[in-house]
């Protein structure tokens, strides 16, 4: 496939995506940032969004402040707004999503894993996106620990059968893949992760942050509705972002057309 440039506001012109194959931006972000960041960061949130910040702890508030003004940075960036004029809303489970006048005109969907952080921006909703940095902790003892809190009975099967070193790394796969299913669909978690059926074999999609779009196929996956009235249906890829990184990226389609682009590249050199 032949790549084209993408647009200034980051995303591809074009890279033979049809209507039914999002173009989807995933921007890779840090979360460290000086005191003086954080207050040029905190002078971005709503009223809200400071007072909530305000009452986690310093790490945490820290973390927050940096995402949701880095998150307001580059909307803003995207929609041609000032950050601190984005109209940030939530849906009933709380999922951010934009309000307003413009509601609906970009999906996203952020996380963050430490001081590491990843938005994924689609106009061509939904999107979820989970990302997780394995950490020395999670070994095969903690693996154990988690496994029947995420597995269904027949995934918890198949993972026993895994050799012990295989054991955290399938645990986290499975942990961000079901995060950014259910981060998709919006609805929030709940007790629902059991009921989750992954494939034997989800795709794994290779990304650098090199600007490029490539097609990454999505591999169909059933989700229970919040409403136990039926099933929805979404398509699902793990990330390859290297390091000890773990990340999943759904969509509803087969396939999306995925540029990976870091937060500076984006916002363009000198753009507050």
């Amino acid at each position: 496939m032949t790549a084209n440039p993408p647009d200034p506001r980051g995303f591809p012109e074009s890279a033979g995506a049809g209507r039914d194959t999002p173009e989807v931006l995933l921007v890779r972000l840090t979360l460290a940032a000086t005191e003086a960041e954080c207050q040029q960061l905190t002078a971005l949130l709503s009223a809200d969004e400071q007072e909530r910040a305000a009452r986690r702890l310093p790490d945490v508030r820290r973390r927050a402040v940096v995402s949701r003004g880095r998150l307001r940075q580059l909307l803003g960036r995207l929609l041609n707004l000032p950050p601190q004029t984005v109209p940030l809303a939530t849906n009933p489970h709380g999922k951010p999503l934009l309000g307003g006048s413009i509601t609906g005109s970009l999906a996203f969907n952020v996380s963050h894993s430490g001081d590491e952080g990843l938005i994924a921006v689609t106009r061509q909703g939904p999107v979820g996106v989970d990302l997780e940095i394995a950490k020395p902790a999670q070994d095969a003892a903690w693996a154990r620990l988690m496994a029947g809190t995420i597995f269904s009975p027949e995934e918890l099967y198949r993972w026993q059968a895994l050799p012990e070193h295989q054991a955290a790394a399938a645990i986290l796969d499975a942990w961000v893949a079901k995060e950014a299913l259910f981060k998709a669909a919006g609805t929030g978690i709940g007790d629902r992760l059991r009921q989750c059926l992954l494939p034997l074999d989800l795709p794994l999609a290779v990304l650098a942050d090199d600007c490029h779009p490539r097609r990454c196929g999505l591999m169909p996956v059933g989700l229970p509705a919040a409403d136990a009235s039926g099933r929805e249906q979404f398509g699902l890829t793990l990330l390859d972002l290297g390091g000890r990184c773990h990340a999943a990226l759904a969509c509803r389609a087969s396939s999306a057309v995925v540029t990976t682009r870091s937060f500076e590249d984006v916002l363009g050199e000198g753009l507050a």
